[in-house]
C-alpha cells in the first residue's frame, strides 16, 4: 500500500471516513433509538416511509444542483442546511415533525453518497481503495454509536452525526481542485453529445435492459435497506444490550471492506450475472435464517457471513451495471436514476408492509417476505441478458 503515503490519497480517506462515519450514526441505531420513545413497528414504518418520500424529492435536487454548481458547492450547501435541519432530533419527539426533520437529514445525507461513489470511481486510485474507507468510517460510526448510546445518552448519536458530518465539509476541501471534476457536473446537452451507443439522457428510459435493472435494484436495495433498518431490532430483541449488537454489526460490516479491498481481483474477473445472482443468494440466505432463527449467536453468524458482503459487492456492482448498460460518461445520471426510482421507492414499498407485518404477526415475518422477494428477484435475474461487463473496467 504504497500510495498509502500519498497526500493525496491520505485525503481521499480522510473524507470518506468522517463521511460515511457521519452517515452510520445517523441512521444505523434510528430504529433502536425510536423504539427506546416507545413507538410501535407502524410508527417507526411510518417515519421510515416519510423519509423516503422525502428522499425522492432530494435525490433530483441534489442532482440538478451537482450539474450547476460543481461537487463542491453542492456538498457544502446540502450539508449546512440539513445539519441546521438536524438540530430537531435533539428537541421533537410527534411522527410528523419527527419524520420530517430525520427524513430531510438522512436524505441528504444518503442523496450525497452517489456523489462519493463516482468521485471514489473518477479518482488516480481504483475504486475500492477509495471506498473501503467509507464502509470502515461507517463501521466506525457504528461501534461509537452503541458505545455512546448505551454509556452517555441515545441523543448523544446525532452530537456524533453532526461533528463528523460538519468536518466532511471540511475535508472535501482538502482534495485538489483537479481530483474533483465528475461528469455530472456537465449539462445535459454536453452529456447528450458525449454519449454513445444511443444511451442519451433523453431516451435512456427506451433501454429495456436498463429498465429490467431497474426493477431488480428495485427489489435488492428495497428488501436490503429494510434489512439495515431493522436489523438492530432483531438481534436487540434477543436480549442482547445495544453495545453488543453495534459490535456485532461492526465485525459484520468488515466483510464490506473485504469485497471493497480486493474488488480489482473479482469485480472485473466475474459477469454481471454471476455476481448479481451470488448477490442473491447470500442475501436470501440470510432472510431465511432471521425467519427461521432467535438465537443472537446464530443471527450473527449469518449477519458476519453474508449481508455485507452482499452489500459492499452490490454497491459496486451498481456502479458496473450502470456503466454496462448506459455509457461510463453517464454513470453519474445512471446512478442517480437507480437510487432515485429503485432505492427510494423500493424501500418505500417494503416499508409499507414492514410496520404491519411487525405489529401483527412479529418482526421475524418479515424476513419470510423479504427472502420471497428475493427468490423472485433471482428468476428475474436468471432470464436477465445483461452483457457481460461494461467497456472500460472500472475496478482493475
Amino acid at each position: 500500500m504504497g500510495y498509502f503515503k500519498e497526500r493525496l490519497y491520505q485525503q481521499y480517506v480522510i473524507l470518506f471516513i468522517f463521511y460515511f462515519m457521519a452517515m452510520s450514526a445517523l441512521s444505523s441505531l434510528i430504529t433502536v433509538y425510536m423504539r427506546g420513545l416507545g413507538k410501535s413497528g407502524s410508527e417507526i414504518s411510518f417515519i421510515l416511509i416519510l423519509s423516503n418520500v422525502i428522499a425522492l424529492i432530494i435525490q433530483g435536487l441534489i442532482g440538478y444542483s451537482n450539474e450547476k454548481w460543481g461537487t463542491r458547492k453542492t456538498v457544502t450547501i446540502y450539508v449546512l442546511f440539513s445539519a441546521v435541519v438536524s438540530l430537531g432530533l435533539f428537541f421533537f419527539t410527534s411522527n410528523w415533525i419527527f419524520g420530517i426533520v430525520y427524513g430531510l437529514a438522512n436524505a441528504i445525507t444518503l442523496g450525497l453518497a452517489p456523489l462519493f461513489d463516482v468521485l471514489a470511481a473518477n479518482s488516480p486510485y481504483k475504486f475500492g481503495q477509495i471506498r473501503l474507507w467509507g464502509t470502515i468510517g461507517y463501521a466506525a460510526g457504528q461501534q461509537i454509536s452503541g458505545i455512546i448510546y448505551d454509556f452517555v445518552s441515545p441523543k448523544s448519536i446525532f452530537v456524533l452525526y453532526l461533528v463528523c458530518y460538519l468536518s466532511s465539509i471540511l475535508f472535501l476541501y482538502l482534495l485538489p481542485k483537479p481530483a474533483q471534476p465528475i461528469d455530472s457536473t456537465k449539462d445535459l446537452s454536453e452529456k447528450k453529445d458525449e454519449a454513445s451507443g444511443g444511451n442519451t439522457i433523453k431516451n435512456i428510459f427506451q433501454n429495456k435492459l436498463f429498465i429490467t435493472y431497474l426493477i431488480l435494484a428495485f427489489i435488492i436495495f428495497g428488501t436490503n435497506t429494510v434489512n439495515t433498518s431493522y436489523l438492530p431490532l432483531l438481534l436487540t430483541d434477543t436480549g442482547a444490550p445495544v453495545a453488543l449488537v453495534s459490535t456485532t454489526l461492526t465485525v459484520a460490516l468488515f466483510a464490506e471492506v473485504i469485497a471493497m479491498a480486493f474488488s480489482h481481483r473479482f469485480m472485473d474477473h466475474f459477469t454481471n450475472k454471476q455476481l448479481l445472482l451470488a448477490i442473491l443468494f447470500l442475501s436470501g440466505t440470510e432472510y431465511l435464517i432471521n425467519f427461521l432463527s432467535s438465537d443472537f449467536l446464530v443471527l450473527s453468524i449469518a449477519t458476519v457471513l453474508t449481508k455485507f458482503f452482499a452489500s459492499g459487492t452490490f454497491i459496486m456492482l451498481n456502479l458496473k451495471m450502470v456503466s454496462t448498460l448506459l455509457n461510463r460518461k453517464l454513470i453519474a445520471t445512471g446512478t442517480a436514476v437507480v437510487a432515485m426510482l429503485s432505492r427510494n421507492i423500493g424501500t418505500i414499498f417494503f416499508q409499507l408492509m414492514a410496520g404491519p407485518i411487525i405489529d401483527q404477526i412479529g418482526l421475524n415475518y418479515l424476513y419470510l417476505l423479504l427472502f420471497v422477494f428475493t427468490v423472485i428477484a433471482a428468476v428475474i435475474a436468471l432470464l436477465f441478458k445483461v452483457p457481460a461487463q461494461p467497456k472500460e473496467r472500472l475496478f482493475s
